[in-house]
C-alpha cells in the first residue's frame, strides 16, 4: 500500500485553569469508525509558518482565545500511523504550556470545548495518540512515542 498523507508536524496547547485542562472535540477515524474524541487545542504547522505562529493561529481558530506571554515547551510526541500493517505517515507534535485570557468558544473547526480534570481526561481520552499526554500528566517527561494502528 502506498503512503497516502504527508508526515505531520503539529503544535498543541496545554491551557490549565484551576485543576482543569482545556480540550476540544473533533471527529477522527479510529478503528475504522468515525468517533468523537477530545484533543488538546492545536494542529498542523503550515509550510512557511514558525511553531509559535502555528500555536497562536490554531488556538485562535479552534477556541477564539488569544495566546498571551511566552509559551513554555514541555514535551514532544513522535508517532506513526499504521494501517493494514503499513506505515502511512509519521508525526511529531510539540506541546506547550500556555496562558490565554477569556472564555473559550468552539469555532467552526471543532465540535465543542470543555474543561476537564485529570480524572476526566483519563476517562475520556483514549485515542491512540493520547497516551503521551496522559503519561505526561501522571509522570512528566519530555519525549514520548506513540503508534496508531487501524
Amino acid at each position: 500500500m502506498e503512503r497516502q498523507v504527508d508526515d505531520f508536524v503539529g503544535v498543541f496547547a496545554l491551557l490549565r485553569r484551576d485543576d482543569r485542562y482545556l480540550l476540544v472535540a473533533n471527529e477522527r477515524r479510529i478503528d475504522r469508525v468515525m468517533q468523537r474524541v477530545w484533543d488538546l487545542p492545536g494542529g498542523r504547522v503550515e509550510a512557511g509558518e514558525l511553531v509559535l505562529e502555528a500555536l497562536r493561529r490554531e488556538l485562535k481558530e479552534e477556541t477564539q482565545l488569544s495566546l498571551q506571554g511566552t509559551p513554555e515547551f514541555v514535551f514532544v510526541q513522535e508517532g506513526e500511523r499504521i494501517e493494514s500493517g503499513v506505515r502511512q505517515w509519521a508525526w511529531r507534535s510539540l506541546f506547550f504550556v500556555i496562558e490565554a485570557a477569556g472564555d473559550p468558544v468552539a469555532s467552526h473547526e471543532v465540535l465543542d470545548v470543555r474543561w476537564m480534570t485529570r480524572a476526566e481526561i483519563e476517562n475520556e481520552c483514549h485515542a491512540p495518540y493520547h497516551n503521551s499526554f496522559r503519561e505526561w500528566l501522571q509522570h512528566g517527561g519530555s519525549y514520548f512515542v506513540s503508534t496508531w494502528r487501524d
